[in-house]
C-alpha cells in the first residue's frame, strides 16, 4: 500500500512539474519577447471561434435585419479603435483586418453588403493607398517644384463601423438572438478637391469568414490584463455600443432619409426601433 502511495505521489509531482514547465517563465539573462509577463500566453494563440448554436429553418419564428453604425469616438466602444500605433501584444481592429485582407488576402473584400462582387487587390489598394500632389521647394535654389505623395489610410482614420445583421427568435431555445453578417469599416478621408473631410466605406467583409481572425487577437481589458477578451468575444458578447441606421421596410431606406432634421432625431428614431425589439421579445412572455 505505501508503494502504491508513493507512486501515486510521484506521479502527481511529475505530472505538476511538467505542467508547470509549460506556463511558467525561465527567468533568462537575456530576456525574450515572451519574456515580459509573468506566464506565457497559450490561449489566444491557439483560440477558436465561439460556435453558433444550431438553427433550423422551422425554429425561427420571427427575424428582421438591420443595419446598424458602431461610432469609435465613444469609450465603451475604444477596445476597438485603440491602440493606433500597433504594439507587442495588441493591434486595433483596422489594423487586424486591413493586415488580414491586403497583406495575407486571408479575408475576402466586397464591394457593398450584397456580398456579390469581390474586390480586386487592386481595388482594395485603390481604397486604401491615393497618390497626391504636393508642392515642394528646392533646398539649393528656392524653386518650387511638384511631387508626388503617396497617402495610406491609418487606423487612427477609421472611426465607425457599419454593421449588417439578422435578429431572430429560436423557439426551440426560447431565445432572442443576433447574428452578424457584414461589416464595413468607415474611413474619414480629406477630400483632395475640396480639402474637406469625407466618410468613404472602404469595403465589406462577410463577417463569419473574419471570425477566425478576430478570435485571434486581442482587446484591452481596462479591468483585468488577465482576462482581455479576443475581437470575436467583443461581438459575440455584444460588448460594444452602436445605433440602428436602417431596417428592413418596403421602401428600402435609411433612418436618415425619412429623419433628415437633426441627428437627434436620428438617434431617437434608433432607440425607438430597439425598443420596439425589446417590447416584442418580452411579449412573447407571460408574467
Amino acid at each position: 500500500m505505501k508503494s502504491v502511495k508513493g507512486f501515486l505521489v510521484a506521479t502527481m509531482i511529475g505530472i505538476a512539474s511538467v505542467a508547470s514547465a509549460q506556463t511558467v517563465l525561465d527567468y533568462n539573462r537575456q530576456p525574450t519577447a515572451e519574456d515580459d509577463a509573468v506566464f506565457i500566453k497559450h490561449h489566444f494563440k491557439e483560440n477558436r471561434v465561439i460556435p453558433y448554436h444550431h438553427l433550423r429553418e422551422a425554429d425561427v419564428m420571427w427575424m428582421k435585419r438591420y443595419w446598424q453604425k458602431i461610432d469609435l469616438k465613444q469609450k465603451l466602444n475604444h477596445p476597438l479603435y485603440y491602440p493606433i500605433v500597433p504594439i507587442k501584444d495588441r493591434k486595433s481592429l483596422s489594423e487586424v483586418l486591413f493586415q488580414a485582407v491586403v497583406n495575407e488576402g486571408s479575408i475576402t473584400a466586397y464591394a457593398d453588403d450584397e456580398f456579390k462582387r469581390t474586390l480586386t487587390p487592386q481595388e482594395v489598394s485603390a481604397k486604401i493607398f491615393s497618390v497626391d500632389s504636393v508642392q515642394d521647394f528646392d533646398i539649393n535654389t528656392g524653386e518650387p517644384f511638384w511631387r508626388l505623395d503617396t497617402i495610406k489610410v491609418e487606423s487612427r482614420d477609421v472611426l465607425e463601423y457599419l454593421l449588417k445583421e439578422d435578429w431572430f427568435f429560436d423557439k426551440e431555445r426560447s431565445v432572442m438572438e443576433v447574428r452578424i453578417l457584414g461589416i464595413c469599416p468607415v474611413a474619414y478621408k480629406e477630400n483632395q478637391a475640396t480639402g474637406q473631410i469625407e466618410k468613404e466605406q472602404l469595403f465589406w467583409l462577410w463577417f463569419p469568414e473574419t471570425r477566425p481572425v478576430l478570435a485571434n487577437h486581442e482587446t484591452f481589458n481596462r479591468m483585468n490584463d488577465a482576462e482581455r477578451r479576443t475581437f470575436d468575444e467583443i461581438f459575440h458578447k455584444r460588448i460594444f455600443h452602436s445605433y440602428i441606421t436602417k431596417e428592413n421596410n418596403v421602401y428600402d431606406r435609411l433612418v436618415y432619409d425619412y429623419k433628415r432634421y437633426s441627428q437627434m432625431e436620428q438617434l431617437l428614431e434608433a432607440e425607438k426601433i430597439k425598443e420596439e425589439i425589446r417590447n416584442f421579445e418580452h411579449d412573447l412572455w407571460e408574467y
